[in-house]
């Protein structure tokens, strides 16, 4: 155990005798430590006692008294437990948001097993919470989507991916009246705008494909061996895109111009990690360069922007968005 990590593993020891009640001595809680530290002292049980009474950042404010009478330490608060520390305001706030948040997730099947864990921490902080605190609750909302298809192959394929299992899987892609059974090996989930994806390898291509679990009809395991992934770092796969759709593997320099208005949203929470400013002025606006893979998405969320943005480079993405934005046009103003 490294030396940074004791002290507080033995204080556990102590907490854990004296919330047993009675009294006990310097040597009975030296052999008690002893099972986890070997190099115990009288001395060092004097320090992690003083921790736990007295150390502004452990804030324990633990109350152990030295009964001489019985020769002994005790806790003077029979309730008290270094687990059982009372809650402050700042606590209860960051606990009752992280609680609300999880339970957004709670229809994702491999969330399920978790829904009472959550619900109890939810019922812990109600309970502290003053009477006159209103329930973050009632005035905080989440983004609230409709629950997507597929999630139920989640715990199976996450089931796979941690005990290399090959499955079958019968997917029907959108536009496709009929569907196919293919043999994948799955590497890792990804999510993406509330929809889910696995990248796996799919035995008969011979290539590292993506499947959304919308499209899959049904999963099974196979008996057939697993491949392992030898071909792509899992952390770095999709790092180049937004999204999850891999055109082609060349990476772009891509700059945007937004107008002023639109700019000061896009600052703020940047479009991808790769984005950097090339200019910024209240009267032209907001130029952004970013390296990217040009795919589906990223034309997607071009066009969402509509007139607030226009494509300086590269030429042939800037062609592309003329030509749909102009059979948009069309659209409406034919009759």
């Amino acid at each position: 155990m490294s030396q940074n990590k004791q002290p507080i593993a033995r204080i556990r020891v102590i907490n854990e005798c004296l919330s047993r009640g009675g009294y006990w001595s310097k040597t009975r809680l030296i052999s008690e430590i002893s099972k986890i530290d070997l190099n115990v002292s009288s001395r060092t049980l004097d320090n992690d006692i003083s921790l736990m009474k007295d150390c502004a950042q452990l804030k324990y404010n633990a109350p152990i008294k030295y009964c001489r009478a019985n020769k002994g330490y005790f806790y003077t608060d029979s309730n008290y437990s270094i687990d059982k520390l009372p809650l402050n305001q700042t606590d209860i706030k960051a606990l009752e948001v992280a609680a609300t948040t999880l339970k957004q997730y709670q229809y994702i099947p491999i969330m399920k097993e978790f829904t009472t864990t959550i619900d109890k921490i939810i019922r812990v902080v109600n309970r502290a919470k003053q009477s006159n605190h209103e329930s973050m609750l009632d005035f905080i909302e989440f983004e609230k989507t409709p629950i997507a298809q597929g999630l139920e192959f989640i715990d199976k394929i996450i089931n796979a991916i941690q005990n290399k299992k090959a499955l079958n899987i019968t997917y029907q892609k959108f536009g496709h009246e009929v569907s196919n059974s293919q043999t994948i090996h799955p590497y890792f989930l990804k999510e993406y705008r509330n929809r889910w994806y696995v990248i796996a390898f799919n035995e008969t291509k011979n290539k590292i494909r993506t499947y959304g679990l919308d499209r899959i009809k049904i999963l099974i395991e196979t008996g057939s061996p697993y491949i392992d992934n030898t071909t792509i770092d899992t952390k770095e796969y999709l790092s180049n895109c937004i999204g999850i759709n891999i055109m082609d593997k060349k990476i772009n320099i891509v700059r945007l111009h937004f107008t002023p208005k639109e700019g000061n949203y896009i600052k703020t929470q940047p479009l991808h990690k790769s984005q950097e400013i090339i200019e910024d002025s209240l009267d032209c606006g907001l130029i952004l360069e970013y390296k990217l893979i040009i795919n589906y998405e990223l034309i997607g969320i071009i066009l969402s922007y509509g007139s607030d943005v226009k494509v300086i480079q590269p030429k042939f993405l800037a062609d592309k968005i003329a030509e749909i934005s102009k059979r948009t046009l069309e659209q409406y103003l034919s009759p």
